[in-house]
């Protein structure tokens, strides 16, 4: 509402400036705008301190706890970690040993690895190979058999045009009356 007061009191102003020309001097009621925007900072400030007088301390005191907190578990973790050093120290001194007999562990691991790999990828290559084989002898099945369907197919055709160009109507009419014979002896 107090910034909405002096933008209103603003314009006025600068309504008051054009015809005047003053700038930044040029009163509102005869009180100059830098001292409106002084009374504005100023009840910005009184609603602020107003609205934050039970909050802020509230505030500044869990923060203050959660620091505190924060360091004591730093301590803490300080404390824990110079446990773990000298945990780490002592291993230390022992260290070779258990990294000779990690290598030897290793290299065992490594090789058992190596040797089931090569197991998988034969026992792969195998199932591949057979798979491979398998599916090339379906394929040449079925290449036979349209190869099959379409030499019958074109023989059809080839019969069915050289008995089309070779028939006459004489040819014709004596295999319809064979035809017409054999069904009438069939039915008798």
């Amino acid at each position: 509402m107090v910034f909405s007061t002096v933008a209103l009191f603003a314009a006025e102003g600068e309504g008051h400036e054009a015809a005047q020309g003053n700038g930044w001097l040029a009163p509102i009621w005869g009180v100059p705008v830098i001292a409106w925007q002084i009374i504005n900072l100023l009840l910005v400030i009184a609603l602020f301190v107003y609205l934050l007088r039970k909050p802020a301390p509230k505030f500044f005191k869990e923060r203050s706890l959660q620091i505190e907190e924060q360091l004591n578990k730093a301590l803490r973790e300080k404390e824990e970690a110079l446990a773990r050093l000298k945990e780490v120290e002592a291993k230390m001194a022992t260290l070779s040993d258990e990294v000779a007999a990690i290598e030897k562990e290793a290299q065992q691991t490594a090789a058992q690895e190596k040797e089931r790999i090569k197991q998988e990828s034969d026992q792969m290559r195998e199932r591949i190979r057979k798979e491979t084989e398998e599916e090339a002898s379906r394929q040449m099945e079925e290449a036979r058999r349209s190869l099959r369907a379409y030499a019958a197919e074109l023989a059809e055709k080839t019969a069915r045009e050289i008995i089309a160009r070779n028939i006459t109507p004489s040819d014709e009419s004596k295999l319809r009356e064979k035809f017409l014979d054999s069904m009438t002896r069939a039915v008798k």
